[in-house]
């Protein structure tokens, strides 16, 4: 980290931010840039403004907020949007909302499909069963599209951690589970409730 006691220049947003007093309220933001012998000119990071848009970041925390008891087009009559501005607020809402979050740990998982149709005939979807939240898509319904989620997402130890998981009996998800999860604990198993079927 570098310290810099002259500006390379400065600009100045308009953002749109909460109302005052029942008014629709802008603020003018001046943002500086510094020019570093190593990296270049860099602009300032402002907290209160996340990105590019036009809005600060407790607008778009607002409209993030109400998009989540109601939907698109009444957020859009209630702060004077566009419904497609909206959507696109509430998407940068949740992206910091997850960026943020503590993720808790995954160690029941529920694996499914969902069919969408000729296109993209199936998407994989991994759930935490503890918590009742998807947690990961991936494209079709091979095994090598659950390995990707194992080898993306998890390290061995991590793996490790995941003590049951709820699949129905579709073979490439089982086998994948076994593979990256399991291994030959799961066989173990299975010959254990065949045998024990067999004899009743």
């Amino acid at each position: 980290m570098r310290k810099f006691s002259e500006a390379y220049d400065a600009s100045e947003r308009a953002v749109r931010d909460l109302p005052w007093s029942g008014f629709q309220t802008t603020v003018w933001v001046e943002v500086l840039r510094v020019k570093c012998p190593e990296c270049g000119v860099k602009g300032e990071k402002v907290l209160q403004l996340p990105g590019k848009a036009p809005y600060s970041k407790r607008f778009e925390d607002a409209v993030g907020l109400a998009c989540e008891s109601a939907a698109a087009r009444r957020v859009a009559r209630q702060f004077g949007l566009a419904q497609s501005t909206v959507r696109a607020i509430d998407l940068r809402y949740l992206e910091r909302w997850t960026a943020a979050r503590r993720k808790p740990a995954l160690r029941q998982m529920g694996v499914d499909e969902i069919h969408l149709g000729k296109k993209v005939k199936f998407v994989t979807v991994v759930s935490n069963l503890e918590t009742s939240e998807p947690v990961w898509f991936g494209r079709e319904r091979k095994k090598e599209t659950l390995d990707e989620f194992f080898r993306s997402q998890f390290s061995a130890r991590q793996r490790r951690n995941i003590e049951a998981a709820c699949v129905d009996m579709w073979e490439p998800f089982k086998l994948s589970i076994q593979a990256c999860v399991f291994g030959a604990e799961l066989q173990d198993r299975v010959r254990q409730v065949s045998h024990h079927a067999a004899r009743q």
